[in-house]
């Protein structure tokens, strides 16, 4: 019978050939530890990137401010970092649009969103809204997710996976896409977020397996013979 020491050798012997194992990246916006960079400015948006991922959210930057001016003045950022970010639904320029945030990894590669915070910047009480979230992969639309988004000024709202709205609605379907827009047709903040890098233990090539093989057999005959020396 082997003994425990050649048992612990070939146990060494194949973890030297085995990948190291990789669990799944979480990570939860916004807070100040976490720092971010301005990497694209355009006419009704900007574009950080912030721990691994893109964030272009839309900004009125064209409001004039008023009938007969014409000299853009934009409008206040009322949430900035590091306490969230403030879309802004564009009333100004040659398009005009609701406010958007888009996610997006810096590698383009697959997330999840597992939860997120919102706050309202606009009263929506009146006609009721939804916060639309439309998942994409390689450019193509996944099922849309509609979050309830009513309520007055300064409302809050929370969702996740299993935080749900009157309707049931939640973000459990938010799964295995590369890009993520968030869309409301007034101004709202994105307060928090939790996105989830779904990385897989990568699996050994063939040749790997044959080299373990090969060294538990070499194991095997070490100890055979020292048996039979012992003996």
């Amino acid at each position: 019978m082997p003994s425990k020491l050649a048992l612990a050798t070939a146990a060494s012997f194949c973890a030297l050939f085995l990948p190291a194992p990789v669990h799944a990246v979480t990570t939860t916006f916004f807070d100040a530890s976490q720092t971010m960079t301005l990497v694209a400015s355009g006419t009704t948006s900007d574009t950080i990137s912030t721990e691994g991922y893109l964030f272009t959210y839309t900004l009125d930057k064209l409001f004039t401010g008023g009938v007969g001016l014409t000299t853009p003045i934009g409008r206040t950022q009322l949430v900035q970092w590091p306490t969230g970010l403030h879309a802004q639904a564009v009333t100004s320029g040659p398009v005009t649009g609701p406010a958007q945030i888009t996610i997006q990894r810096v590698d383009g590669g697959m997330f999840d969103l597992d939860a997120l915070n919102f706050k309202l910047l606009a009263n929506t009480w009146a006609t009721g809204a939804d916060l639309e979230i439309t998942p994409m992969l390689d450019g193509n639309d996944g099922p849309q997710v509609f979050l309830d988004a009513s309520g007055s000024y300064s409302n809050t709202f929370s969702y996740s996976t299993t935080l749900s709205d009157y309707r049931g609605f939640n973000t459990s379907t938010l799964k295995g896409y590369d890009t993520y827009n968030l869309s409301l047709f007034v101004d709202f903040a994105l307060t928090g977020v939790t996105l989830t890098d779904p990385s897989l233990l990568p699996v050994p090539e063939p040749e790997t397996y044959g080299m373990m093989l090969a060294g538990l057999g070499l194991v095997g005959i070490a100890v055979q013979r020292r048996n039979q020396t012992a003996a």
